[in-house]
């Protein structure tokens, strides 16, 4: 007896789905106790030269591959919403698991496709649509299932992650370092998901599902990219010994869920300042188990087709996937008490009537040739360019003047 798998979608992801079930098919026998079979493909183009020798059915047909086989499973490597939302609810509802890399898909839809799976007692897996090869999906259903968790953070963008790094290692402009992403395949053409902060917006979404029960509203859950972040900020932020980071956070405050997507200075203290590059990383807080962190391949055929397979594997030998929310566990009030406000110098005096109206006290500012950065006790919501600052601002370098204008044009 075998399994009859069915692929949609052959593109870098898809791709790899199909290598890795190839070169893993005595592996999951092994584990399974049954052989394997790609049965059918559904691909948009069918004349596109491929790579990879295919021995299965390929089709764009989607009558032809609905009828293409009895499926045991089917792997849904696509992006967007649609076409993949109705081809996913129309297996789910028939019975059929489906194992997804759909970001978007899940975070919007994931509530629906749920509750169509657990109606019909089949399974949604959805491993490798967050932090690509880090499998902290199946151990927040797995091995953490019980936990109770206080907020949930991470670096889970690679390509605003590598923009970032560069600026702040190299003190390269922008425009630059994110022209060479699109060049090196980190950045798409229109790199807007990554640089609006959407794609990690997706993923905390999902995140947050897992670690405390229930979908998040999107409204709830604003959303700050990197696009509107200057050079100098980058450049200060880097002299006092903060990292700029895309942050996507998620934690329980009483009985709501709260959750964010901003860029963020980290400082000295804060593991995640040391999650360079394409890498992702994400931590886990609770009482019980003080702070996890697992750092990782955020993308990659390799790593994303990795995850997916295991999901499958996963799935098969345990249906466990619900998750309610911690009854005993510290509530976050506030995820961080600092913040750094940034001037332009014709905005002084109004900043400082501002701090004074509110009763906002300035612990240090910086002068640049282009402003003025100020840090501040407080999360009041200020008029002015402001960033959260997640760690001990005591470890802060000392100075006062910044000179130096080596980054380029934004």
């Amino acid at each position: 007896m075998s399994l009859k798998l069915g692929l949609i979608g052959f593109g870098t992801v898809g791709s790899g789905v199909y290598e890795r079930l190839v070169q893993s098919k005595d592996e999951i026998k092994q584990l399974l106790g049954k052989n394997i079979e790609v049965a059918a493909i559904l691909v948009k183009d069918r004349q596109k030269k491929r790579v990879v020798d295919v021995d299965a059915f390929v089709t764009t047909d989607w009558d032809e591959f609905t009828n293409a086989a009895q499926f045991d499973i089917v792997f849904e490597a696509i992006g967007g919403v649609e076409p993949a939302f109705t081809y996913t609810a129309e297996w789910l509802s028939k019975g059929v698991p489906v194992i997804s890399a759909n970001k978007k898909l899940i975070a919007e839809k994931g509530q629906l496709l749920e509750e169509i799976a657990e109606k019909q007692s089949t399974y949604y897996g959805y491993e490798a649509a967050v932090a690509g090869g880090i499998p902290i999906i199946n151990n927040l259903k797995g091995t953490l299932a019980t936990t109770s968790i206080s907020r949930i953070s991470g670096i889970l963008n690679g390509t605003t992650n590598y923009m970032l790094t560069e600026m702040i290692e190299k003190h390269r402009g922008f425009a630059d370092v994110l022209l060479e992403a699109q060049e090196l395949g980190y950045a798409e053409a229109d790199p807007t998901d990554d640089l609006e902060g959407y794609d990690a917006w997706y993923k905390i979404r999902i995140l947050s599902r897992l670690c405390f029960g229930k979908w998040p509203v999107a409204d709830e859950f604003p959303r700050k990219g990197v696009s509107e972040i200057k050079d100098w900020h980058v450049e200060v932020g880097e002299r006092l010994g903060f990292k700029i980071k895309l942050i996507a956070e998620a934690w329980k405050a009483e009985s709501k869920v709260s959750g964010q997507v901003t860029p963020a200075f980290l400082t000295q203290t804060e593991p995640l300042a040391n999650v360079r590059g394409v890498t992702n990383g994400i931590a886990i807080e609770g009482s019980s188990i003080d702070k996890l962190l697992f750092i990782g391949p955020g993308a990659g055929k390799e790593a994303t087709a990795n995850s997916m397979v295991e999901d499958f594997l996963f799935h098969e030998r345990s249906y466990n996937t619900k998750r309610g929310l911690g009854s005993v566990e510290k509530q976050v009030e506030e995820t961080y008490t600092y913040m750094f406000i940034f001037l332009d110098h014709s905005e002084r005096d109004e900043a400082l009537n501002w701090a004074k109206q509110n009763e906002i006290a300035i612990v240090d500012t910086f002068s640049h040739h282009e402003g003025e950065g100020w840090i501040m006790e407080g999360t009041e919501a200020s008029p002015f360019v402001t960033y959260p600052i997640f760690g001990d601002v005591s470890t802060r370098n000392r100075l006062k003047t910044v000179h130096s204008a080596q980054f380029g044009a934004f």
